[in-house]
């Protein structure tokens, strides 16, 4: 009942952080105060007690053993109250109370713990605002705060976030009084030479930075201690890692960000650092120094590298692609399933003119062959009987084999400019390693692994030599099915919007290169792409900085988590958003339905083949049902009994 009053009082007198320079601008106060912790400083963990979680991960790596660090600090810190006679203890009265452990490592925890707040510790974007605008109208201010950390350490916090301008710091274990008493406001009042009525506090407690300036008539502005949760902030999830991960999206991510910005930033951001990360480390300790990042989610996946890298390995961008890859590979085929085993083949309305088309076959030469052949061009290639499966292949594949022979000479000779040889790495989003597969067959004598942000074996087909980040067949299956019930949009946000590699041809002076395919998108799609992923780009420039000093330890859980509760399920504004892009490989049709539900209760065969045919069966559910449902786990469940 107690937390739920203070909850209420909180909620009605909190001042929206947007509204204080207004509040300001109508006081006669000449002193502006602020609290520090939760004010002008956020910490980068979700409670200030998340600290000691860090500082017990950071004394089992020192010590070798594990000890229950963070109950005993907050033990501490009570017990350390309870023998003093002040109203405040510091640092080091709490750490002489926490006598379980030798003093050797409580001296260690101490500096240790001293060492992480600096760390975590950050300028508070909003309040910056407010704090400058205070300094540009001439207000004197002042920092009053409880806290047990030194006097030194605190400056270099403040002036760390660029707070350099105030008059002084009031703290608790100096002046060994407190906030919530009132009598470090008083010695304020009484140092800073004002009248209450002349001074103004701002701060998160409702006690100690509300209630108790306002007895003594100071006026006093309460703030939400989180103004604002991240957008896919992820509820069910409690670890460290990700507790830090969305503290820290939630401190930085710039106000103003759009709706594909904020899953630049939110979602792919941590995906494409924590993939940059471990393909870092993992590619050093495979003795790997050649990256190739595979073209087109490839650019993305190498500009993210390179911010994180930046550039300690040899990499670089090769335009691939499953149709440019298996072009030289036709003229190993020995029969018309082969040829279709390498195309892909994606919509049951895929005709014989179609798969002569993806080979290459020009038209008139395809009109000849289908003429030979006594086919007809709009015939699917589902229907063709044995009899005419041969006829057709007997008829093409002089043909695709003469081009086929051509592509592998050129395609060797783009990739040996690229100094493809040796051993490689190959780097994608991912799935089934049909590229790597293609490359390593015509590259044989090159040693190649894949390094994928998911896996997804298929039983029919050869496995690729390769490792992946967040998921494969055998672990993470959770984010598996959140990540496969949507892959085009999880494609979507690493792809780059210009075309799909094609085939490969050389120049006058004997150069090879890349034939792309005419760009898929829009231009109003593509210009979202590229701001979702300069804000995922964005999201990684402020995380290395932050990484760099703390170094923590980010698993797939936590770099997945957003994209979860971005994914599962997805929002109506998602699907109203996503539903403008479609993809070459199926159509023109819509992420989600075509129709509604009531069209689809009279029409239950066009729903199982709309459903069927999508590549984002997520969105495709949740446009026709509305309701918050966990359709990813639905569609895994589904998987059980089809594939789909």
């Amino acid at each position: 009942m107690k937390e739920l009053i203070k909850k209420i009082l909180v909620r009605e007198k909190c001042t929206p952080i947007e509204n204080i320079i207004s509040v300001l601008s109508s006081s006669s106060a000449k002193v502006v105060s602020f609290d520090i912790f939760d004010t002008l400083i956020k910490r980068n963990v979700r409670e200030a007690t998340d600290v000691f979680s860090l500082l017990e991960n950071a004394y089992i790596n020192q010590f070798g053993h594990s000890e229950p660090i963070k109950k005993w600090r907050i033990a501490a810190e009570k017990e350390a109250n309870k023998r003093s006679s002040y109203n405040d203890v510091n640092l080091d009265e709490i750490y002489q109370a926490m006598e379980a452990l030798p003093e050797e490592e409580r001296g260690w925890l101490k500096e240790k713990e001293v060492e992480l707040e600096l760390q975590v510790t950050q300028r508070n974007n909003r309040l910056f605002d407010i704090y400058q605008w205070c300094l540009a109208h001439g207000k004197k201010i002042i920092l009053v705060s409880d806290m047990y950390l030194p006097l030194d350490v605190i400056e270099k916090i403040v002036k760390d976030a660029g707070y350099r301008e105030y008059s002084k710091i009031y703290l608790s274990n100096c002046y060994r009084e407190r906030k919530a008493t009132g009598n470090l406001f008083k010695i304020a009042l009484k140092e800073e030479g004002v009248l209450p009525k002349e001074m103004v506090h701002i701060g998160d407690a409702l006690r100690g930075d509300y209630m108790s300036p306002l007895k003594l008539g100071i006026q006093a502005i309460l703030i939400r201690k989180r103004d604002s949760e991240t957008k896919y902030f992820n509820s069910k999830r409690h670890e460290l890692d990700y507790n830090v991960l969305n503290s820290f999206i939630r401190n930085n991510e710039p106000m103003e960000y759009d709706f594909y910005q904020k899953i630049g930033y939110e979602v792919v951001g941590p995906i494409l650092y924590g993939y940059s990360k471990w393909l870092n480390e993992t590619t050093k300790k495979s003795g790997i120094r050649k990256l190739f990042f595979l073209a087109r989610e490839g650019f993305l996946l190498e500009r993210a590298f390179r911010l994180f890298s930046a550039n300690e390995q040899d990499h670089c961008v090769i335009r691939v692609s499953r149709k440019a890859t298996a072009l030289p590979l036709l003229q190993r085929a020995k029969n018309l399933d082969d040829v279709l085993n390498r195309i892909t083949v994606t919509r049951t309305r895929f005709t014989v003119e179609d798969l002569l088309s993806a080979c290459e076959v020009d038209e008139k030469t395809a009109r000849n062959i289908l003429q030979e052949a006594a086919i007809s061009p709009d015939t699917t290639i589902h229907s063709l009987n044995g009899k005419q499966k041969d006829a057709l292949f007997l008829q093409a594949f002089p043909s695709i084999a003469d081009f086929s022979r051509i592509q592998e000479k050129y395609i060797r000779g783009y990739l040996d400019e690229a100094g493809f040889a040796g051993k490689v790495a190959v780097c994608d989003v991912g799935w089934h390693g049909t590229i790597q597969n293609a490359l390593q067959e015509i590259f044989s004598d090159v040693d190649i692994t894949g390094f994928y942000i998911g896996k997804k074996e298929r039983k029919t087909k050869k496995h690729s030599n390769s490792v992946a980040f967040l998921f494969d067949d055998h672990k993470n299956h959770q984010i598996q099915a959140e990540v496969m019930s949507a892959p085009d949009i999880f494609e979507l946000f690493f792809l780059s919007v210009d075309g799909s590699a094609k085939k490969y041809a050389m120049d006058s002076d004997g150069k090879y290169f890349c034939v792309q395919a005419k760009p898929e998108q829009t231009r109003e799609s593509a210009k979202n792409v590229i701001n979702l992923q300069d804000a995922a780009c964005h999201f990684i420039e402020d995380f290395k900085k932050f990484d760099d000093k703390l170094g923590i330890a980010l698993t797939p859980e936590a770099c997945e988590a957003p994209y979860s509760k971005f994914i599962n399920p997805p929002s109506m504004e998602t699907v109203h958003h996503l539903n403008q892009f479609s993809f070459l490989n199926v159509g023109s049709h819509r992420m989600g339905a075509e129709h509604n539900l009531f069209y689809y209760s009279i029409h239950p065969k066009k729903f199982i083949i709309e459903f069927l045919n999508k590549g984002s069966k997520a969105i495709f559910l949740k446009s026709v049902f509305r309701l918050p449902l966990p359709y990813a786990n639905m569609i895994d469940f589904l998987r059980k009994f089809d594939r789909l």
